[in-house]
């Protein structure tokens, strides 16, 4: 039985997106309307627009049109929309959406025989939005940063150092520009609860999701009552402001499974959808990606594109300038200051964290063409040849390639090359440590550059888990484990389809690195869906098994672990006996590679590495004196 279906939407910064599932969670469809090809007539390019002074941003009623366009798409596909029984969508992090005065009317009662975007031509008091690659707020996120004691004390308050694509900043810019349209706005969105009010068409903006409120500077995530913090406010809005500017910002949904409305009447006669469909909070494209891989605590996720991002899931607060701290997005959590009812189905608190680094995939092929003749069989040949196999191979050389200024390390720029003795062990004299341009052997600037990255990743993640689990753990049995680590890691991105890679990030990080698949024409596959517009159908199927007789408590997790169960159950034996079952940890999660051998030598080396980097930031800075 695949009915009924579950729908999540995506509001990415190119494109708007739809993924249509099974009652267990099988992607039955999907669909995208793309804003540069699809929405010419905005001339964005990427999906924004490019003012001056760092500005980037889009037009508001873009994804209005949007909206039209992909509801239209659904129809004209043909999906049985009146089987759908839960929505809930993802956007873009830290991009508002700012609603005018009027907007209470025309969100009411939209025409059905009429787009929405005539209808909602002056819904906005912001035609032009401003998006998350935006930086014009250095000024503004300097005075949020001198206004509570600098980096850390923000981070300690907000999960997060000020950053200029946060929303706080952004909001505090555009009511020093324009403190005329600042007064016309009637409520401040994110685009997750912008696009789940469009989803509504109640009359009502609804709550920011409580994981994409993180990513504002503006949530006081280190209270046991937890609420917009007031000093923040107030050094955007002034003493008298305070109040103003929390009633535009609104109550914040601490449950990410509550029902917020149903479908809106609009959808209904226009598009043939059930007045049953419920409509569930609205989160971030990085909370999504979380939920589309269902990371447990301890376990990880590392994408390894133009960027490469590492999210850690734990149950611990751990605020740090150098990443940023999330709530898990599909949690039952304890109630907040705008809550004070206590439910006795509360969990306690989770959370993700999220590091995020510039030199990714780029800095990688820029290293292949230079070595290796644009080869990546040439490139991955030479790490193959020297990687350790033993815990006696010791690495002794390290690369660390900043081509632009990263965010983590912060402000690191340059290339740093050095040779060790790998004699000594464990630790070392960091002054021995020689350096060098390039190393006599050219293969070692491909395992160089891969080992160092993976090190980083290994490094802080370790700084974010409180312990490390048990190491008869499968993965780790028989190895010293020296730090806290993932217990499992989850690879994506285009990077992540490079066997070679993958394999040494199981031995660096110690750890088992993992893939969704699914089971298709008898063969189990990498998954091709849309992570974003997934993770939130699964909150959305979440959110509607809680409104089952008995099941208002049910976590999340063991939702998905029993569509995924009964997804088992239903295929029987297909899959098995063809070699695959050895590879899966679970139904769906393909276990891409184990640590080996050489796993025992990288643990002995995470200090080692540390110690490197402080050395090629030390250098970093006497180069930048001269």
């Amino acid at each position: 039985m695949s009915a009924p279906y579950f729908l999540g939407l995506d509001a990415s910064t190119q494109s708007l997106k739809a993924s249509l599932l099974s009652v267990n969670l099988d992607v039955k469809s999907e669909c995208s309307i793309h804003f540069d090809t699809d929405l010419p007539h905005y001339g964005t390019k990427g999906g924004v627009l490019f003012g001056e002074k760092a500005e980037v941003h889009s037009p508001v009623l873009m994804l209005v049109e949007a909206m039209d366009m992909l509801f239209d798409k659904i129809k004209n596909a043909g999906w049985e929309v009146d089987k759908i029984r839960g929505v809930a969508a993802a956007g873009q992090q830290h991009a508002s959406v700012y609603w005018s005065k009027s907007s209470f009317q025309l969100l009411s009662s939209p025409n059905p025989s009429s787009p929405l975007l005539s209808q909602l031509s002056t819904a906005f008091s912001r035609p032009i939005i401003p998006n998350w690659q935006d930086s014009s707020t250095t000024r503004e996120c300097r005075a949020l940063e001198e206004a509570v004691g600098g980096q850390e004390a923000l981070a300690q308050i907000t999960g997060s150092k000020a950053h200029e694509r946060f929303t706080g900043a952004q909001i505090m810019r555009f009511r020093r520009i324009d403190p005329a349209a600042y007064d016309e706005t009637d409520r401040i969105s994110l685009v997750s609860s912008a696009v789940t009010t469009l989803l509504c068409l109640d009359g009502e903006v609804k709550g920011i999701d409580e994981s994409d409120a993180c990513g504002m500077n503006l949530w006081s995530m280190n209270k046991e009552e937890r609420g917009w913090s007031e000093e923040l406010l107030e050094v955007i809005a002034g003493t008298e402001g305070v109040e103003e500017l929390a009633r535009k910002l609104g109550k914040v949904e601490s449950d990410g499974g509550k029902v917020v409305g149903h479908i809106g009447r609009w959808y209904v006669e226009r598009y043939g959808f059930s007045p049953e469909c419920l409509v569930f909070p609205g989160t971030g494209d990085n909370p999504a990606t979380f939920l589309s891989l269902t990371l447990r605590e301890s376990e990880g996720l590392i994408s390894l594109g133009t960027s490469d991002v590492v999210l850690v899931s734990t149950s611990n607060y751990h605020p740090h300038p150098e990443h940023h701290a999330f709530f898990h997005p599909a949690q039952i959590a304890p109630s907040s200051v705008q809550d004070n009812e206590k439910r006795e189905g509360a969990e306690s608190l989770r959370y993700f964290n999220m590091l995020v680094y510039k030199n990714g995939s780029l800095t990688r092929q820029h290293v292949r063409d230079l070595y290796f003749d644009k080869s990546w069989e040439a490139f991955n040949a030479a790490v193959e040849a020297l990687r350790p196999n033993s815990v006696e191979d010791l690495p002794s050389r390290a690369a660390f390639w900043w081509l632009l200024p990263d965010i983590v390390p912060p402000g690191a720029h340059g290339i740093y090359k050095y040779i060790t003795d790998p004699s000594v062990g464990s630790y070392f004299e960091v002054e021995t440590a020689k350096r060098v341009k390039g190393f006599d052997d050219v293969r070692q600037e491909a395992l160089a550059i891969i080992e160092s990255q993976l090190f980083n990743y290994r490094s802080r993640s370790s700084s974010i888990l409180e312990e490390s689990p048990d190491p008869s753990f499968p993965s780790t049995a028989g190895i010293e484990i020296s730090l806290p680590r993932l217990t499992r890691v989850y690879a994506t991105g285009g990077a992540s389809a490079n066997r070679t890679i993958l394999s040494l990030m199981a031995d660096v990080l110690c750890t088992q690195i993992c893939k969704n698949v699914d089971f298709l024409d008898g063969e189990w596959r990498d998954v091709q869906w849309n992570s974003c517009s997934v993770g939130v159908a699964y909150k959305a199927r979440w959110g509607w098994e809680r409104t089952r007789q008995g099941r208002e408590w049910i976590s999340f997790d063991q939702v998905i672990q029993e569509c995924r169960d009964e997804r088992r159950r239903i295929r029987g034996g297909e899959g098995q006996g063809q070699g695959h079952e050895v590879d899966l940890a679970e139904e769906g999660i393909r276990v891409i590679a184990t640590p080996g051998e050489g796993a025992r030598a990288y643990e002995r080396r995470v200090e080692w590495w540390r110690e490197l980097e402080a050395k090629a930031l030390e250098d970093q800075q006497k180069d930048e004196m001269q």
